[in-house]
């Protein structure tokens, strides 16, 4: 991705918006973060293990000219989500914007699912997007009635698929959280809506590894052929921006039609 300054823009969505990107080392979430960096968002990046790719991540967005920060935390655990809460606070002061989109993935068929495997996937996906929300609702938007959340699900949440019962059942859970968290946060001028996408990405790269495995490589060079997380940028941008002011409690399908 090349590193444009924000002078080169002449019209910046999100200009003195703070937002919050859970899963941003890489993939969706690097993409999310730096084109919202090029819109002027200030940001708070949260990783969970690789504070290598954190830190190349903060330093792309710093290029671009905006001010950020981040680290490494679980967004399953409500204590850490209240330390991400409280290093935004102490940093920007408030928050405007939250991603949710961090997620794990390992392809396991049903019968060997691990209920310790299920137990981590389900809080990382669900958990995490439940405790986010939440906190950052409570913290931030509320006093001030307004904010975006935008949430992540997949296509695995509406059709069937192989390897994937809890990572699916995981998304599964985000889309009904998001309506229904749409509908109470509606009177506060809280907007919360999910985006279901599909671009490369390291969680369809271990899917077209299992999927060969399974299936031949036809099935699994779809998936390697499937386009580069930049183009889900404007869907997030829409979704975070003053332009969906309007819509609240919607499943984006950001797909190019792959799902239907």
């Amino acid at each position: 991705m090349s590193v444009e300054r924000l002078g080169d823009w002449p019209q910046m969505k999100l200009k003195g918006k703070v937002a919050l990107i859970t899963g941003a080392s890489r993939g969706i979430g690097r993409s999310v973060a730096c084109g919202f960096a090029r819109e002027g968002a200030r940001l708070f990046l949260v990783g969970h293990v690789d504070r290598d790719a954190l830190d190349g991540v903060l330093d792309e967005v710093r290029r671009i000219g905006v001010a950020a920060d981040g680290g490494l935390f679980d967004v399953g655990d409500h204590r850490e989500v209240r330390r991400i809460a409280d290093a935004i606070e102490q940093r920007f002061g408030s928050l405007d914007i939250l991603i949710n989109n961090a997620g794990i993935i390992r392809p396991t068929p049903l019968l060997e699912l691990t209920p310790e495997q299920w137990d981590t996937t389900v809080r990382t996906h669900l958990h995490g997007t439940f405790h986010c929300t939440v906190e950052m609702v409570n913290r931030f938007f509320k006093h001030r009635r307004a904010g975006k959340i935008v949430n992540v699900t997949a296509p695995a949440a509406v059709r069937g698929a192989m390897g994937v019962a809890d990572y699916a059942s995981a998304k599964g859970g985000i889309s009904a959280f998001t309506r229904n968290a749409a509908r109470e946060l509606a009177p506060l001028n809280i907007q919360v809506n999910a985006i279901l996408p599909v671009a490369r990405s390291r969680m369809t790269d271990a899917l077209a590894d299992y999927f060969g495995r399974l299936t031949g490589e036809e099935t699994a060079s779809r998936l390697r052929d499937l386009p580069s997380p930049d183009s889900l940028v404007p869907s997030f941008l829409f979704l975070a921006s003053s332009d969906s002011d309007y819509v609240t409690g919607d499943i984006l399908v950001a797909d190019g039609g792959l799902t239907l």
